[in-house]
């Protein structure tokens, strides 16, 4: 290891990012390919963010001229808990957004190591996380941190893949060590079969169209009818396919205490008191500096009411009547659909009143369907 590489591990340990690899700038063609290809075949459903110049986030150049090397960091986020237990009223939450909310954690220490690089190898340097059009997985890939799992997530030998990642770029030019032969999950396929939507229709492809995670957690409007059944209990993201992955048989508990459930929201939603944030201000109030932000106030009680008929949630009945009034289309329709498999007598005058006064055509469309679903 050469001594600037030494160098970086030190600063990078003193800023609590223990696990590093680094590779050249160059920029990276082989999945710059597959992303073209991704999203061409339409898996990256409404992501339109992924198929704008799909070269700048290859070449880490696009964030900073002159980059010489990329600094690939993981982040433990893993904390051991019991099985999940709806117990007819909790949806479930992804792993990752237990805590507080890491792009926010995480950045801060990327942002002051960055700084630190800067005073003692010289040149500029940019700290980067998901948000930033980097494909992070592909870079970390290349310098050795871990390798593509089945599953589309990043396995790292020997820990799993319950991390986070990040980066710096740097102007200095740090020795990349070569990496030693890639593991690979060799003829295990457990996460395909798993995924309950059947997004990992392919070993290394995900289509996006179907998954939880992007389902719950990106996509802006109604969920498929179909689909949503298959969305069980969660409410935010999916594990199912690091779950099932053996990889993850031995995983460590982070060293991180942001990211652990007492700091955040935890792995149980309470249905009930998600359908009642009843305005923009109660959802900001209860979900401040965590994940769940992201998919909004009407995402959210979008993604509460599927998991409240999907886990028998009969206490939440009320709040989705309630509900059925919202001044969110999108959180009318999918209350109207849960309150029909919930309570039916209570969806169908609700129903009725929505398909003729309504005036957003989801929701006339979603009261027509319980309607024809209501007994006589």
């Amino acid at each position: 290891m050469s001594d600037t590489l030494a160098l970086v591990r030190r600063l990078a340990a003193e800023h609590g990012l223990e696990l590093v690899a680094v590779t050249d700038a160059e920029p990276h063609g082989e999945a710059l390919d597959h992303l073209v290809r991704w999203c061409a075949e339409g898996r990256a459903a409404g992501m339109g963010y992924m198929s704008r110049h799909p070269p700048e986030r290859a070449d880490p150049g696009t964030l900073l001229a002159g980059v010489a090397s990329v600094l690939s960091f993981a982040v433990n986020y893993h904390t051991p808990a019991p099985p999940f237990a709806a117990e007819g009223r909790y949806g479930r939450v992804a792993r990752y957004a237990w805590g507080v909310d890491y792009h926010d954690v995480l950045l801060v220490r990327l942002r002051s190591l960055a700084g630190a690089l800067e005073r003692t190898l010289g040149g500029r340097a940019r700290a980067a996380v998901d948000h930033s059009p980097i494909l992070e997985r592909a870079f970390a890939a290349r310098a050795g941190l871990g390798f593509f799992g089945k599953n589309t997530c990043l396995l790292l030998p020997g820990r799993g893949s319950w991390y986070l990642l990040g980066e710096v770029l740097t102007q200095a030019r740090i020795p990349a060590p070569r990496p030693g032969p890639a593991e690979h999950c060799g003829t295990c396929t457990r996460c395909l079969p798993a995924c309950p939507t059947g997004a990992l229709a392919e070993p290394f492809v995900l289509d996006a169209r179907v998954c939880i995670s992007y389902l719950t957690i990106e996509h802006r409007g109604p969920i498929e009818a179909a689909l949503r059944p298959r969305l069980g209990a969660w409410v935010f993201g999916c594990d199912v396919c690091q779950d099932v992955c053996p990889f993850n048989r031995h995983a460590a508990p982070t060293g991180w205490a942001d990211l652990r459930p007492e700091r955040g929201v935890g792995p149980r939603l309470d249905l009930a008191a998600a359908l009642g944030l009843g305005d923009e201000a109660a959802f900001r109030a209860r979900f401040a500096g965590t994940p769940l932000l992201r998919p909004r106030r009407a995402g959210l009680l979008r993604n509460a009411a599927i998991a409240a008929r999907n886990v028998g949630a009969v206490g939440c009945v009320p709040a989705l009547a309630a509900a059925t009034q919202d001044p969110e289309g999108l959180v009318r329709g999918h209350a109207l659909w849960a309150l029909a498999g919930l309570a039916p007598e209570r969806a169908a005058p609700l129903a009725d009143r929505a398909r003729r006064r309504d005036p957003d055509p989801f929701v006339r469309a979603e009261a027509e369907a319980v309607l024809r679903g209501a007994p006589a």
